[in-house]
């Protein structure tokens, strides 16, 4: 199964990417959508919310009361921290019961607005972020019923556009029109997450198709994308992983499970205890081990 986050800041695109992405097979799960069923009548979210904030947000028919609840954690950021502290591990059980039902060819888009704040990237083999000019976002949140300073406001409190290109793996633009964000988003499919998940699933390394791989649409520059990738292994491994070059990492480790904790990020062992070679047609990188 491969796993994909995306994500992106307020009114920059992502339900749109989603939908592009479900239509061309992808199974789509939303964190938003996982946040409110978590916080439905008769959960355990709902009551613990009850219980700190009070039945002043507590609808007349036993239902969040979603703007007096939002009135609270807007105004106070320990108070919103609370909240979060209540919703989040609720929506990280509910997302692995879905993707446990779900079977293993698929490819799962999960969209997270919080991905950074939560800080769950490691969780994924890709994340891909979606990003468009603080203008065109302020317009798109107009159209939506937001003022300009009460847009400024939410944005301000997630992530930055910077902090949020540290954990990508890919970045679109959604910056000019939608068939342009639905082309780049095919051409992520066809040519990537497509063919990582059936190498994944046949147990193969990608073939080392540099041009293809330099063409497909991303926005973080190569260098960006290898060192996103050392950081992650070495994060899963707990060591120090050398850029030889832009096909070759290097690590050295004694370590007996380096199979499972690399396959976890799509990398595939071409050499037993030695070498490993990634799934992805997107950066077929080779890891050698030295012992």
């Amino acid at each position: 199964m491969l796993l994909v986050a995306l994500t992106g800041g307020l009114g920059s695109g992502k339900s749109a990417a989603a939908t592009t992405f479900r239509e061309l097979g992808a199974y789509v799960i939303e964190a938003d959508v996982l946040a409110k069923e978590s916080l439905a009548i008769g959960t355990r979210g709902l009551a613990r919310v009850e219980k700190h904030f009070g039945s002043a947000v507590i609808a007349e028919d036993g239902s969040l009361n979603r703007a007096a609840l939002a009135e609270i954690i807007f105004r106070d950021p320990v108070e919103r921290r609370i909240l979060e502290s209540i919703v989040h591990p609720e929506v990280q059980r509910a997302f692995k019961e879905r993707v446990a039902e779900l079977p293993d060819s698929a490819v799962v888009i999960y969209e997270i607005p919080l991905l950074v704040e939560v800080d769950r990237s490691e969780e994924f083999q890709l994340v891909i972020v979606i990003e468009t000019p603080l203008s065109v976002r302020i317009e798109r949140l107009a159209k939506r019923g937001f003022t300009q300073a009460q847009s400024m406001a939410r944005i301000a409190e997630q992530a930055t556009n910077e902090q949020r290109r540290t954990i990508a793996d890919i970045i679109l633009s959604n910056a000019t029109r939608a068939p342009d964000l639905a082309q780049a988003i095919k051409a992520t499919w066809d040519l990537r997450l497509r063919k990582f998940s059936e190498n994944l699933m046949a147990g193969l390394p990608a073939e080392p198709e540099w041009m293809e791989g330099d063409l497909l649409p991303n926005q973080l520059p190569l260098e960006a994308q290898i060192a996103r990738i050392a950081n992650r292994i070495a994060k899963a491994i707990d060591g120090k992983v050398s850029v030889c070059s832009m096909t070759e990492l290097r690590f050295a480790s004694e370590a007996n499970d380096l199979a499972k904790k690399l396959g976890h990020l799509g990398f595939i062992q071409t050499e037993p205890g030695r070498c490993f070679t990634s799934a992805d047609p997107g950066r077929p990188l080779r890891l050698v081990v030295s012992r």
